[in-house]
């Protein structure tokens, strides 16, 4: 079959399904170091969500390993799927088989490539193979979504902090498919930032958790760090600086981290704190200058408990609204990607099998 039968085919069956949100979406992120599959009924309904971390797989190198990860994705995304569609089954009440699916979404951008290449790869062969609408996904455009999953619909226009291991941005969302971002990370994520500062005191990846629990359990004391860019008037952030400030701080101090909790924990608090002054100041201030009264985050940083409780002080008393998902749709997850993809489907948008990966966004 060419290409051009093939993409009539596959317009004619979404047609004749039609946007019923019973449909069944079948998605797939691999952008990074989690293979994650998640099968949605309509928009919202997650029928299964299943995520494989590779946090252990990295370990003793420091960071992710692009070779590595793309080979461990080719290792359990099968089984992984079969486990989607089991899970998908159960909560459905009646066997879920791959020729149930109406549509299979995919993230194909940012991310490395060979991971995006892994889940593109599956993704492209079941959409020949059923005959069914493929959608390509924007894995950043993703992460809001993570919101509607939970919170249903939302109030546009929207402002999203996404505040995660790899990206830092400030998104200004009009309408479903409409939308820029305003602000992003000059260099280090808030969320990398973290994990190498987490690193420096002898803690593995994810470094995120820790670092919560120290700002939840333990007072900053008498430390204090600087707020990158926090005065600078734009909407931009900077996070290798605070970085480098632990440096000469563990540095002046002998070099070594301090390894007792009660030591190190109001140090990593202190820190911690100047993270999220300064995420939640950007984001604030993005809301005002644009006008928005709605404020919703997401990604991995998102899942932590200091960062939401001073999200929801400073949104309390600046009268807006605020949206978090729970910590399982923080991270990466393709449950998110689903329901972005839903949303496609019912506009008439999806693509052919020629879709491409692309390791940056393009703006």
């Amino acid at each position: 079959m060419n290409k051009a039968s093939m993409k009539k085919t596959s317009m004619n069956k979404a047609a004749m399904n039609g946007p019923a949100l019973n449909n069944l979406c079948l998605a797939i992120d691999t952008t990074f170091d989690d293979t994650s599959l998640a099968i949605l009924s309509g928009r919202r309904d997650i029928l299964a969500s299943v995520t494989l971390s590779q946090y252990a797989d990295h370990a003793e190198f420091g960071g992710v390993v692009p070779e590595r990860a793309s080979r461990k994705h080719l290792e359990v995304i099968h089984p992984l799927l079969d486990r989607a569609l089991a899970a998908a089954g159960e909560k459905a009440g009646r066997p879920i088989a791959l020729e149930d699916l109406s549509a299979v979404a995919v993230s194909n951008l940012p991310g490395l490539i060979g991971a995006i290449l892994v889940g593109m790869t599956v993704a492209k062969s079941l959409a020949w193979l059923l005959k069914i609408p493929l959608i390509g996904i924007n894995h950043i455009e993703a992460h809001p979504y993570a919101n509607f999953l939970v919170h249903g619909e939302l109030p546009f226009p929207l402002v999203h902090l996404v505040a995660a291991g790899g990206h830092t941005l400030l998104i200004l969302q009009q309408d479903h498919f409409d939308w820029e971002i305003i602000g992003r990370s000059v260099d280090d994520a808030a969320g990398e930032c973290v994990d190498k500062v987490a690193k420096m005191f002898g803690h593995p990846m994810p470094g995120g958790p820790v670092v919560d629990r120290m700002a939840m359990e333990h007072a900053a004391g008498p430390y204090d760090f600087p707020r990158p860019m926090l005065a600078a008037p734009g909407l931009d952030f900077s996070f290798s600086g605070l970085k480098t400030a632990m440096m000469y701080f563990l540095r002046d101090r002998g070099g070594a981290p301090p390894r007792d909790e009660g030591e190190a924990g109001p140090v990593l608090s202190a820190f911690f704190a100047a993270v999220s002054e300064v995420l939640v100041a950007k984001t604030l201030r993005a809301a005002r200058q644009t006008g928005v009264k709605n404020i919703t985050i997401s990604g991995g940083l998102a899942a932590s408990r200091a960062l939401r409780r001073n999200f929801e002080a400073a949104c309390a008393e600046a009268g807006l609204g605020f949206f978090c998902p729970p910590p399982a749709l923080c991270t990466d997850n393709a449950a998110m990607v689903g329901c972005l993809a839903a949303y496609r489907l019912e506009a008439g948008l999806h693509d052919g099998l020629d879709l491409e990966a692309f390791p940056n966004l393009p703006f």
